[in-house]
């Protein structure tokens, strides 16, 4: 005799072994561009940060990663989507000290200072940044008379909104730096 059902039993467990093997060591290695980081997690749980260069962690069920661009200078517009005629009142329209209306329309730009920070402490980041950009123009906005804010304040206001911008991204924890 033949034992039909011994030899199905090792030939279905040779291709389960040979499955796991394949997987085990295809899916660890990983490589991190110049101006990228990458972020190891162990079961869903942060591990570390990584420099550039070729990497390997633990396979899939185990151990993920996530690669973020740390270098790439973002930018997000307040008061209008990708051409000034595309405005967006009800974030541009503000209103100044000596209560006149303005439309005003600005980008901000930042890069990543903490990928950690940016990927797992806060939702959406990106949507972050529009809000707070938005509500620290308005609170200097609303402190200053019209002329100082279209004519001779510019300057100073966007320096006094890029610090503003900053703390409160930093209060949230956002590892974004204006």
């Amino acid at each position: 005799g033949l034992n039909f059902g011994g030899i199905v039993k090792w030939a279905v467990g040779i291709f389960v072994l040979l499955i796991l093997a394949i997987i085990f060591s295809a899916s660890p290695f990983f490589t991190v561009e110049q101006g990228e980081a990458g972020v190891v997690l162990r079961f869903g749980k942060y591990i570390e940060t990584t420099e550039p260069g070729p990497r390997w962690h633990l396979p899939w069920p185990i151990e993920s990663r996530e690669v973020v661009n740390v270098d790439q200078v973002r930018t997000v517009e307040i008061g209008y989507r990708n051409n000034v005629k595309s405005k967006v009142l009800k974030e541009s329209l503000m209103l100044t000290d000596d209560e006149n209306i303005i439309d005003l329309q600005f980008a901000v730009q930042y890069i990543l200072k903490d990928p950690k920070e940016f990927l797992f402490v806060n939702r959406a980041p990106e949507d972050t940044v529009l809000q707070v950009a938005e509500t620290a123009m308005r609170e200097i906005v609303g402190k200053n008379k019209m002329d100082f804010v279209l004519y001779e304040g510019r300057a100073d206001i966007a320096a006094r909104a890029k610090l503003l911008m900053q703390q409160i991204l930093d209060r949230y924890k956002t590892g974004i730096s204006i």
